[in-house]
């Protein structure tokens, strides 16, 4: 910034800030590359994966596209704030129809990942990591009666009704930052 005289505007040095602004936005995407999204700058916005993503068909602020530009843009603080990543249903749809292999599923992961490094976890993915932590789904199904009525067995073919997996994810989470958090108790 250049020094006023007395009685003179400052004169914003806009080449200085555009400088420090791509220094942010470098740091951002270094941040979530580090977190595996390695091909985030790969995205050409597309919008291949808005147009099967359940998070944009229902109005959440940060889908995949609009994610991965935010990210691309350095806007860290502003994710921080969102719960649109904990709100994934984690379908891979957005992967599948990525032409550039960004792995849009991948780069929503790292966003959490860099959101639990931060302590931004929303109330309402706690409970969802709760209950993964107890049932290996972060969404657990209550009520199974519905299963029984069709068929099926009671608990579906997942962590949910295999033991050793169940006890085998409980120890991958306690070894993650989450369970340094101490958000949701890790006592078995």
């Amino acid at each position: 910034m250049i020094e006023p005289e007395e009685g003179v505007p400052t004169v914003l040095n806009l080449s200085e800030i555009a400088e420090r602004e791509k220094e942010e936005e470098e740091k951002v995407v270094e941040i979530v590359r580090e977190f595996g999204a390695e091909n985030l700058i790969y995205c050409m916005q597309c919008g291949s994966c808005a147009a099967v993503c359940p998070l944009a068909r229902v109005g959440f602020e940060w889908y995949n596209k609009k994610l991965i530009k935010a990210l691309l843009l350095g806007l860290k603080e502003e994710l921080l704030d969102d719960p649109t990543p904990w709100a994934c249903v984690a379908c891979n749809r957005c992967t599948e129809v990525c032409p550039r292999l960004v792995s849009p599923f991948e780069v929503m992961f790292a966003v959490r990942r860099m959101m639990v490094e931060e302590f931004a976890i929303p109330t309402l993915a706690i409970e969802g990591l709760r209950a993964l932590y107890e049932y290996g789904h972060a969404v657990y199904m209550t009520g199974r009666e519905a299963r029984k009525k069709v068929g099926l067995p009671e608990k579906p073919p997942s962590t949910d009704s295999d033991e050793q997996a169940l006890k085998d994810l409980k120890t991958i989470l306690k070894n993650t930052k989450l369970a340094e958090l101490g958000l949701i108790p890790m006592n078995d």
